[in-house]
């Protein structure tokens, strides 16, 4: 009996101190939150400052800017057409102005000049002989008429007239084929227009694969240059071409597309045009380097400065930020022309969203924004 009474006191008194340990638990819990929540107030997330831009419709000259060289619209290289012989003379130097027909160069003609010579000879002996056949034809005849000769003498000498002028006609064309020859050992200028290159001095043996002279028209030009597959559906035969160089800053001439190749290059996925421009006062020389502003015409569209864009890294695509909500919104967009400072925006906007125009580069989707100032796009442009 006394030994239950024992172990009941025993049971009682762990029960006793594990409410006590439950107890100081609970406290020490309680105290350690308590603490805690007397540590530092946690900030509201700050609001980001930033200024805006109402995106809207605008007019927009749609214009194409390219770069080539410029060339000479006539660039002739003058070959000579009598091989194997010696240039005697050439009479032109490298920037000299020649006429159309002017004599370049001498080619070495002595042998022809003969040759000449006997062909002319021989056409003289042929008419010669054919002023005989003539006279003794027309003795003949009469004698015929009268009937004093036989039609067999008559025939005779009508064969000997037409052999007699077979003989002419023969050694006129023998003396024009060989005066033809003859004029080919004289290099004449095909065109107008200036010496641009000489390629052989007088002593070199003439050869038809190796040109004397290059001839070039300055005062007629042209630019040829290609066009992406996207803008050469737009570009038509006539349209105004400004033309701006560096050697001339500051001047603006005036072309229009006069050739468009019909055949694109599968290579770059492009086509080629040529710009004609006249250049009477030689203020442009070929070779120098152009830049080229085609206009498209004019297209309507929501715009937005340039300055808003950013670039997404590693892929070129561009995207905005868009306030909505006090909130900024990352927004993908595609692009159209640009225009002065504006910015076509084919894809991603709609017309009055306000974009983020200064304090992008703080920003990420869903950030707060204030704005401190807001701009419609006219004041923009």
């Amino acid at each position: 009996m006394e030994d239950l009474t024992r172990s009941k006191g025993k049971k009682f008194r762990i029960i006793i101190i594990a409410g006590i340990l439950i107890l100081a638990g609970l406290i020490a819990y309680n105290v350690f939150h308590f603490w805690i929540s007397k540590g530092p107030a946690v900030k509201a997330p700050e609001k980001i400052p930033v200024k805006t831009v109402v995106a809207g419709m605008a007019e927009m000259d749609n214009t194409l800017v390219l770069t080539a060289d410029i060339r000479p619209r006539l660039e002739v290289n003058v070959f000579p057409k009598v091989p194997g012989k010696i240039i005697e003379k050439i009479l032109v130097e490298k920037g000299d102005f020649v006429q159309k027909g002017a004599i370049i160069a001498i080619i070495e003609n002595q042998s022809v000049n003969a040759q000449v010579q006997e062909a002319r000879a021989a056409l003289e002996l042929a008419r010669a002989n054919k002023d005989v056949v003539d006279k003794d034809y027309a003795r003949l005849a009469n004698l015929y008429a009268e009937k004093a000769v036989a039609r067999q003498q008559l025939d005779h000498v009508q064969a000997q007239k037409e052999s007699a002028y077979a003989q002419v006609d023969r050694a006129r064309a023998v003396l024009d084929q060989i005066s033809i020859f003859q004029r080919d050992h004289r290099i004449y200028a095909p065109a107008s227009g200036y010496i641009s290159a000489r390629y052989v001095d007088a002593g070199a043996l003439s050869a038809p694969v190796q040109p004397i002279v290059r001839i070039s028209s300055e005062k007629q030009l042209k630019i040829i240059t290609t066009v992406t597959e996207k803008d050469f559906r737009l570009i038509k035969k006539g349209m105004k071409c400004d033309i701006t160089t560096d050697a001339l800053p500051g001047k603006v001439f005036s072309g229009v597309v006069s050739v468009i190749n019909p055949s694109f290059d599968p290579a770059s996925r492009s086509g080629e045009i040529e710009i004609h421009l006249e250049n009477q006062d030689m203020q442009l020389r070929s070779g120098m380097f152009a830049h080229l502003t085609l206009y498209l015409g004019t297209v309507k569209g929501i715009a937005v400065p340039r300055d808003v864009l950013q670039k997404t890294p590693g892929t070129g695509n561009y995207y905005v930020f868009v306030v909505k909500g006090g909130k900024a919104s990352l927004r993908n967009i595609e692009t159209g022309i640009a225009f002065k400072n504006i910015i076509e925006v084919t894809k991603g906007l709609e017309d009055g969203e306000e974009v983020v125009v200064t304090g992008q580069n703080r920003l990420k989707d869903g950030f707060d924004v204030v704005v401190k100032n807001k701009r419609s796009l006219s004041e923009e442009e």
